[in-house]
């Protein structure tokens, strides 16, 4: 039978493992209660692996945590399209780690929760952390449920870390077209078909024509790359904008083999290929920017200065002629996407429409990740607020006793009771007219009720 003893302020438990041998095992109890309920925890679990109700763990603990994320990215991540990124990911921060390897039994979520934090440390983000995090997780699950390691997953608590939510940047509908127009003829169809068809940079490489039904104004999207599958991991039909049909037949003219949009030579663009750069440059040409860094061409002199505008600007060391540099903001192309649903919803299309156009499975992830709504849009729509009281500036609104009246139709007003109480407070001696027209001030509102803060009833229609 199991028992619990105390050496050096320490409670241990005396058990037998799955292989019926006493153990002495340290515990964490505070107390000899605790202690013993530990203790005949383990001789349950002991017991059960030695009936063959449970699996019995492994002696070398299932392996290394280097052993165990091989071939989770073998088994599992190798079929994912993002299988690139996370393979990069795991061998530079996980793989050359010091807990790499560590049996898996070892592996702890204290120990996860230092490398994490020191990974936050060394200049990762919290989302990349939490990345990592993420694969962690995943590859212990998988091993459990593929009986691979019978052990306790360590990585749930671990907490995850809080990511900033930054103000989300897309293009506005006033820049979409003129971004067209400084695009080439090479690029103009596919970025056009990025923001009217929402799609992905791998859906646009590896479209094909036979996804493009003009007739029928139908888009299937199926493909990423070279991959018969997309992101979410099923094909879909959307419609074609009538604005997208020209450029897309115009791609599909100038196209030498069955993709939409290829290279000159008719090969399938690389994933490598700069369309945040063809983009960027694009915005400074169309005047697109949020100031201009005007540098010195001389080799050699390093100069640079910023400046709202392109004008003229000499270097002070030689007198040369500064070169202008357009700075635009700092804009990813998967904007475009962003740009496509946010469009959408801003001209009043239905959300569940977006969310059918987007190809998304959780409406929330249309209206609150994809869908950003301009300032100038929600003040347009703030503006229907309105209770028909009068539209008045600062400098036309009445003044009383050298403070501004407030118009509004919810406001806190004194009573004619509160009102006398005050005159009576302000002076031993008050002034007779003063009096009289505070009063008729506080009584100018025939709606207001004996305590003087009840709101202003509104008329029903």
């Amino acid at each position: 039978m199991a028992s619990v003893f105390q050496r050096a302020g320490r409670w241990y438990l005396r058990v037998k493992d799955e292989a019926g041998i006493w153990r002495k095992i340290p515990s964490s109890a505070r107390t000899k209660t605790e202690a013993r309920r530990l203790a005949e925890d383990f001789e349950r679990r002991s017991e059960r692996q030695r009936l063959g109700l449970d699996p019995v763990p492994p002696k070398d603990g299932g392996g290394t945590l280097a052993e165990l994320l091989r071939w989770w990215l073998n088994a599992y991540s190798a079929g994912s399209c993002s299988h690139r990124n996370t393979l990069s990911t795991v061998r530079c921060h996980l793989l050359a780690s010091e807990l790499a390897n560590l049996p898996l039994i070892q592996v702890t979520a204290e120990k996860i929760e230092v490398l994490l934090h020191r990974k936050g440390q060394e200049g990762l983000s919290p989302k990349y952390v939490n990345h990592l995090r993420g694969y962690l997780s995943q590859a212990f699950n998988a091993a459990k449920k593929t009986g691979r390691y019978s052990g306790i997953n360590p990585v749930p608590a671990v907490a995850k870390r809080r990511v900033p939510r930054h103000l989300p940047d897309f293009l506005r509908a006033e820049e979409v077209p003129i971004v067209l127009q400084a695009l080439s003829t090479r690029w103009q169809p596919l970025f056009a078909t990025a923001v009217y068809a929402g799609l992905r940079k791998g859906e646009l490489a590896g479209l094909r024509k036979t996804d493009v039904d003009l007739g029928a104004r139908l888009l299937t999207v199926a493909r990423s790359y070279s991959r018969n599958t997309t992101k979410g991991g099923h094909a879909d039909c959307i419609p074609i904008a009538a604005e997208l049909v020209p450029y897309l037949q115009r791609a599909i003219a100038a196209s030498p083999s069955e993709l939409v949009f290829p290279n000159p030579d008719g090969s399938m663009m690389r994933r490598d290929v700069d369309l945040v750069g063809v983009l960027r440059r694009a915005m400074g040409r169309a005047g697109i920017v949020t100031g201009y860094r005007h540098v010195c061409r001389r080799r050699g002199c390093g100069y640079s200065a910023k400046a709202p505008d392109a004008a003229l600007r000499r270097c002070p060391t030689d007198g040369r002629k500064l070169w202008p540099k357009p700075q635009v903001r700092p804009i990813r192309f998967h904007a475009t996407r962003h740009s496509t649903a946010s469009l959408l919803m801003m001209a009043g299309a239905n959300p569940a429409a977006v969310q059918r156009i987007m190809r998304h499975s959780d409406p929330k992830l249309t209206t609150e990740v994809y869908g950003h709504l301009a300032p100038e849009y929600l003040r347009a729509e703030v503006d229907r607020l309105t209770f028909g009281t009068p539209r008045a500036t600062l400098t036309e609104l009445p003044e009383c006793e050298g403070q501004v009246e407030n118009l509004a139709p919810f406001v806190p007003s004194l009573s004619p009771q509160r009102a006398r109480k005050r005159e009576g407070a302000d002076s031993e001696e008050p002034n007779p007219a003063a009096s009289q027209a505070k009063t008729q001030w506080a009584l100018q509102d025939s709606n207001l009720g004996p305590i003087g803060y009840e709101p202003t009833a509104l008329p029903l229609s």
